[in-house]
């Protein structure tokens, strides 16, 4: 079984679309799909799509790209919205250095005050972080939270220090791409700290580049992580899925997986 723990089902390119993918996904075993809101909008189309496909679980939050349009009146829908029983996460959330479409000192304010509503309502959060790692790191340890770090294409380094402070890595289409720094960290981490996602539609996997992304490409993710680890598809598949059912509290997981090490 697998769990696409990052889709944005709700993006304008999946319109009319979405029950055929969400089908299309299950024929390759992906069973459940997270997603994740950048916006207020996006946030409550997250939870509408959540509540009409039983597989299917939101996160809530605003991306730091658009930090600047929150305020105390957006603050409280979010609050009012993780109260839902299919929200799952805060999310997704961070700080983005790279564009700083958002001014910094805007995103890191934003960044806290959601890190503090997970905290409060005791939710995993789903972090985007690029250009940002130190300063995503050291206001994460302020906060009492779990949760996942979105697309890690880290060093193994820092993907060490995120796993000590509990929180998964998140890959995605970019593993499958040639020289994927992420490919060699995933040698030498456990799967228990790992979760697959798609992003879609970015970020597409390899095999299928140059089209848009889709919840059924995480097939591809899983069997790339197979190839590296030297390990079965079901025995990767079902720890990966318990570790996403696990985080996000989402009940049927797998039972018997291994518990080791790698």
């Amino acid at each position: 079984m697998i769990c696409d723990s990052h889709c944005h089902l709700q993006d304008k390119r999946f319109r009319g679309e979405i029950e055929k993918l969400i089908q299309e996904a299950k024929k390759v075993g992906v069973e459940k799909i997270i997603i994740p809101g950048w916006d207020l909008l996006s946030s409550k189309e997250a939870v509408e799509l959540a509540w009409k496909f039983e597989n299917v679980y939101a996160a809530c939050g605003v991306h730091p790209h658009d930090a600047k349009f929150y305020d105390d009146v957006v603050e409280e829908e979010i609050r009012k919205l993780v109260k839902n029983k299919k929200v799952v996460a805060i999310g997704e959330i961070g700080l983005d250095y790279y564009r700083n479409i958002s001014p910094k000192e805007i995103q890191i304010d934003v960044f806290k005050r959601q890190l503090k509503i997970a905290e409060e309502n005791n939710l995993p959060v789903i972090i985007h972080t690029r250009d940002s790692i130190e300063d995503v790191i050291k206001i994460v340890k302020e906060f009492s939270c779990k949760g996942v770090f979105h697309a890690f294409n880290g060093s193994e380094d820092v993907a060490e220090r995120v796993i000590e402070m509990s929180f998964y890595l998140g890959v995605g289409g970019v593993i499958t791409y040639p020289n994927a720094k992420i490919a060699k960290v995933l040698k030498e981490i456990s799967l228990d700290n790992v979760l697959v996602e798609t992003d879609a539609p970015y970020l597409t996997p390899h095999p299928k580049r140059g089209k848009r992304n889709e919840p059924a490409y995480t097939i591809y993710v899983v069997k790339k992580i197979t190839e590296i680890k030297n390990k079965s598809f079901e025995e990767v598949s079902n720890r990966i899925y318990d570790n996403t059912v696990n985080l996000f509290g989402i009940n049927n997981s797998t039972k018997g997986g291994s518990n080791g090490k790698d």
